[in-house]
């Protein structure tokens, strides 16, 4: 049997389908078996192709394919010390063998074929490990295919833009592809994970799973993309399972399996994390900033049974001084499950109670999944019997025309989930993701402004087939994806942007759209499940590219103690430096419902307190939201983003940088105080950072370890010396226009800003907030420029500000020490002494 190397151009002549599925299709054309097919070659008897290709001219030696999977091993061999010849692609002819024409590749910088079984990348800035050469190379070694060694010639390398490479191969048909890469360090992304940000010396699954209980190392949002301390990150392009082995069986290697039809590794040269992640954003995709209403507090429940529950949510925040701009209707909402229409049976007047929510300048979001059901089962939630239809009414239409997942038998595949009984839109087919967005739509009509993609983790796909014929393992993460990204199209062009998608599963490709959340959490202090694991989680989205990830105030999954006071109110503090404060509870608790087995309002008046601030905070949070857009930076920080070669800043999975210049250590046990430490860079920056603490002005050099004392109201929070923080007026209760609500009497976003000086610093601090001005903190001087006009208010925090000039002129001080004017956007400069 003889190898022809295949034509790769051949492939375009599919251009509307996966590349897997395209591939399959040009094997097929050619009458090949797809197991003939392997690693970007096509085995063929060579009388098969001796006619057809009797004018070519070079010729690709005969190997025998094997398609079994071999079980996991270790390495072939030890790469040799001593690099072996360049490998060319101009080898002796098999007698018999078919001959082709190939087309030489260009040289890549940095990117080299080391012999038959490793590819050498010089890795800029690289540090040294262990059990890792010391020179400036990683090797990258011992590809296969289903157990079929694949040569280095058989790979196909590119220069995507400075400091990112690409490696690729191809086969016919979807196999488990295997390479190692020779390293030993720290490994952070992934994705978001609840046990550790560090996952040297694990195994990690990339695959999606739906997980109530304690989640170890599983996932709702995995990633294919890790940044190493050696000083690069790598990305599997694949939406398909995978597994990351980090040293966890060799010492001297991570071992990579991923299931695909094509392997594509991207390599991003560092060695800084921070430049890693910009250009990993940059390819798998960036924030789409969602408006400025999604960035206030979120009022939900784990349901509604009538509208006076909505009512009171919408009426009762509003009455006791809590901002929101969000109202979350969660499952069930609809007569049946996911055909979009409103119950008449739950909702005596839902136009009424939703133009109500509107007027009081609220948006309302909806909960929904993808699956239409066959068969529902009786509601859980109290109230409902009765109420919900067993079979959806758009269950029939969906199956008759096609457009649900199928099973091998080529029937709506039918699968279980919370809910009872149904069957999976096929995203993968136009006219069907046509359909599920005419569906959606009837709720859209009714007044809703986002939607709560819950589900879709790939654990609920059994043995089905798709549309567009891809293999179940790449759509095993790719399924959200494709879910997720039809909603987002209706958001863009429905509600023409102004609208929000809240997601629980994604990976690349949906990484960057709409706000995440966490998942099903327990309400406790559990390090298994509680939490310090959101805290961990959320840090870790970050590192991976999911920069807008929020959780479930107070943890979803209720326990004995619920509501547990401490751990509300710890979980109120942590929620308000995070992008989204949002309420949500199995137990169906709202603020003033917190302190019901205790008496009296500390935890009410704890969520007041921060829910305050974090509105406050809205200019803070949405500039580093625009900066996630621009450069991929999350907004809530692990310290290692900055500090990769940092001990201290390796290891700590439950504190961050919350955007650039707030240092974040939520308490996340029981107790009054914690250990924080205050690394030495944050930013860009490569000057040495004091840190002043938020409550009580105490400065202190970075580098240091220090134990904080903390009160049950009191978070530690640390801002960068110098900085100036903008905020809003805390009479704020809404990010909602007036010019949508119509309601002039809630206060919402004006022209007043507020801009906070914390310390000084040695070195200028230039900041950008949310509207685009730049504001440079040098000494005693404020320098502030942009166009937009603003009524500025500033402050001075921990210090008394004497002799405050604008443009030379005097100020007088209000009472406090701030100072007012309005900015007519030409730049001007605030000096004090």
């Amino acid at each position: 049997m003889a190898c022809v190397v295949f034509d790769r151009a051949s492939l375009f002549r599919f251009p509307t389908l996966p590349f897997d599925a395209a591939w399959s299709v040009y094997v097929k054309k050619l009458q090949i078996h797809p197991s003939l097919v392997l690693a970007g070659l096509l085995l063929a008897p060579a009388s098969t192709w001796a006619q057809s290709q009797a004018s070519q001219t070079t010729t690709v030696p005969a190997k025998a394919a094997q398609t079994k999977k071999a079980p996991a091993k270790t390495a072939r061999s030890k790469t040799p010390d001593k690099a072996a010849p360049e490998q060319t692609d101009e080898v002796q002819a098999t007698p018999g063998a078919a001959t082709m024409t190939r087309v030489a590749e260009a040289p890549v910088a940095g990117l080299r074929r080391r012999d038959a079984d490793a590819v050498a990348v010089t890795i800029p800035g690289k540090q040294a490990s262990p059990n890792v050469d010391a020179t400036s190379e990683l090797l990258i070694h011992d590809f296969d295919f289903d157990g079929v060694p694949v040569p280095t010639t058989k790979l196909h390398f590119k220069e995507l833009s400075p400091g990112v490479l690409e490696i690729r191969s191809l086969a016919s048909q979807v196999g488990i592809w295997r390479f190692y890469v020779r390293d030993s360090a720290n490994y952070y992304g992934l994705g978001e994970h609840f046990d550790v940000l560090n996952h040297s010396h694990q195994i990690v699954k990339n695959l999606s799973q739906d997980n109530g209980g304690p989640k170890g190392s599983s996932t709702y949002k995995p990633m294919p993309f890790f940044m190493s301390t050696t000083g690069y990150g790598l990305w599997v392009d694949t939406t398909g399972e995978a597994t990351f082995d980090m040293n966890a069986t060799s010492k001297d290697d991570a071992i990579v399996d991923v299931a695909a039809g094509r392997l594509r590794i991207v390599l991003f040269l560092g060695p800084q994390f921070r430049t890693i992640l910009a250009n990993f954003t940059a390819l798998s995709g960036r924030a789409i900033v969602p408006p400025y209403w999604a960035f206030a507090p979120w009022k939900g429940r784990d349901f509604h049974q009538n509208d006076a529950q909505v009512l009171e949510d919408v009426d009762k925040m509003r009455a006791l001084g809590l901002p929101a701009s969000v109202i979350l209707i969660d499952s069930p909402w609809a007569s049946a499950y996911n055909n979009y229409k409103f119950n008449p049976k739950q909702f005596n007047d839902a136009p009424g109670m939703i133009k109500h929510l509107h007027e009081q300048g609220y948006k309302m979001v909806l909960w929904h999944t993808s699956w239409i059901n066959s068969k529902s089962d009786p509601p859980h939630e109290a109230g409902f019997e009765g109420k919900i239809a067993a079979m959806s009414d758009n269950y029939a239409e969906a199956a008759g025309n096609g457009y649900f997942v199928k099973n091998l038998k080529g029937e709506p595949y039918v699968g279980r989930w919370w809910k009872g009984e149904g069957s999976l839109i096929d995203f993968t087919k136009p006219a069907a993701k046509r359909w599920w967005q005419d569906q959606v739509r009837l709720a859209i009509a009714a007044g809703a402004d986002g939607f709560k993609d819950d589900d879709a983790e790939g654990n609920f796909i059994g043995d089905v087939s798709f549309a567009d014929g891809s293999d179940q393992r790449v759509m095993r993460n790719r399924y959200a994806v494709l879910y997720n990204n039809a909603m987002e199209e209706l958001i863009q062009k429905d509600l023409k942007g102004n609208g929000v998608l809240f997601a629980r599963s994604v990976t690349a490709g949906a990484n960057g759209i709409g706000m995440l959340w966490g998942g099903d959490n327990e309400a406790s202090f559990s390090p298994d499940n509680g939490l310090p694991t959101v805290v961990t989680a959320g840090i870790g989205a970050g590192l991976s590219g999911m920069p807008l990830w929020a959780t479930d105030l107070g943890g979803y999954e209720k326990t004995a103690s619920t509501p547990d006071v401490p751990l509300l109110m710890r979980w109120t503090e942590y929620s308000a430096f995070s992008p989204v404060m949002q309420v949500m509870s199995e137990a169906n608790i709202s603020p003033w419902d917190f302190d019901q087995k205790t008496g009296g309002t500390r935890a009410l008046d704890n969520y007041r307190k921060y829910s305050v601030l974090h509105m406050s905070l809205f200019p803070y949070r949405y500039a580093a939201a625009l900066e996630a857009q621009k450069t991929g930076m999350p907004l809530m920080r692990a310290l290692v983003l900055d500090n990769q070669n940092d001990a201290h800043a390796q290891s700590r999975k439950d504190e961050y940088l919350f955007g650039p210049d707030m240092l974040v250590a939520p308490v996340i046990d029981e107790g009054t105080s914690r250990v924080v430490y205050l690394p030495e860079h944050a930013g860009a920056e490569k000057a040495p950072i004091r840190w002043i603490q938020y409550w009580t002005g105490v400065a202190t050099n970075g580098g240091t370890t220090i134990v904080e004392q903390a009160p049950l109201d009191t978070i530690p929070v640390w801002i960068r010396a110098g900085a100036v923080i903008p905020k809003i007026p805390e009479d704020v209760m809404t990010l909602v226009p007036s010019s949508e609500s119509g309601n002039t009497s809630i206060k919402t976003l004006d022209d007043r800003r507020i801009f906070e000086i914390v310390g000084s610093s040695a070195e200028d601090v230039t900041e950008t907030d949310f509207e685009g001005r730049t504001l440079v903190h040098s000494g005693n001087k404020l320098t502030i420029s942009g166009e937009k006009k603003a009524h500025i208010t500033l402050r001075w925090k921990f210090a008394n500000a004497r002799g405050v000039t604008l443009e030379g002129a005097t100020i007088t001080a209000q009472n406090g020490g701030a100072v007012e004017f309005d900015y007519a956007g030409t730049p001007v400069t605030v000096a004090w002494r």
